[in-house]
């Protein structure tokens, strides 16, 4: 079971120590980039990740037998349906991961919660210095392509992997879904600008990794979530796309 932990939280000192790599390399080149909340270079430090992870998960299941491909479940005669419960997914997740976002922002600053949403989750203007056009474009490019890789990985990683493993181990489908959703939580704080906006999200992408754990364990395929997963991830993605056309970066 010692895999199933190790695949739970591996992903979190990867992306603190990518982030811390990808800090020291800025601030030798004289940009100034905020450690540990660098939300506008999450993605280039999740995707450094992803592909690590791929081929991590990759050996890991190799040794063990197994395959990616057989994980995933991909079947072409159910590629339609899978879609279609992709879709339905993203809305029965979105309302318990709103609740719980402005339940912790509630607990945080009480009934006046909405007035800080941009401070907590966008941080400060004076917070995050201007970033020069090259690194602002390749920034938006990884993010195009960054669903691609983060969807099917954290799929995989999370549900498809570490859920089965402590479910069979533990014969406690409450455990193994918690357990890796902890990990999935905790991993999100690299995409907030501050502590508030970091604890508002692990509560809320925990809430998810539970409501998708259980989905899973109902349904049996995981093809349907990674779909659901990676339509969430085209609406960040295309954030920083819409930032560069409205100039909001230097």
């Amino acid at each position: 079971m010692k895999h199933a932990w190790l695949v739970s939280f591996i992903r979190i000192p990867m992306l603190l120590f990518v982030l811390a790599l990808f800090t020291f390399v800025f601030r030798w080149t004289g940009i100034d980039v905020s450690f540990p909340f660098s939300p506008d270079l999450s993605t280039i430090c999740f995707t450094v990740v992803n592909a690590a992870c791929f081929f991590f998960m990759a050996r890991l299941l190799r040794s063990e037998g197994r395959s990616l491909k057989a994980l995933v479940g991909y079947r072409k005669d159910l590629l339609g349906q899978d879609i279609l419960f992709g879709i339905l997914w993203v809305l029965v997740l979105y309302v318990p991961f709103a609740a719980a976002l402005m339940g912790t922002m509630f607990l945080m600053h009480g009934s006046e919660f909405i007035d800080h949403f941009e401070t907590v989750f966008a941080g400060d203007a004076e917070q995050f210095a201007p970033r020069p056009p090259g690194l602002t474009w390749f920034a938006a490019v990884i993010s195009l392509l960054f669903p691609f890789l983060n969807a099917p990985i954290e799929e995989i990683m999370y549900r498809g992997y570490a859920q089965n493993a402590f479910i069979e181990r533990t014969k406690q489908a409450w455990l193994g879904i918690v357990i890796p959703s902890l990990g999935f939580a905790v991993q999100h704080f690299m995409l907030a600008a501050s502590m508030q906006g970091a604890i508002a999200y692990a509560a809320a992408f925990f809430i998810w990794g539970v409501g998708s754990g259980i989905i899973y364990n109902q349904q049996g395929r995981l093809m349907p979530l990674i779909i659901c997963h990676f339509i969430v991830n085209i609406a960040f993605s295309i954030l920083p796309i819409l930032f560069l056309l409205r100039g909001n970066f230097v």
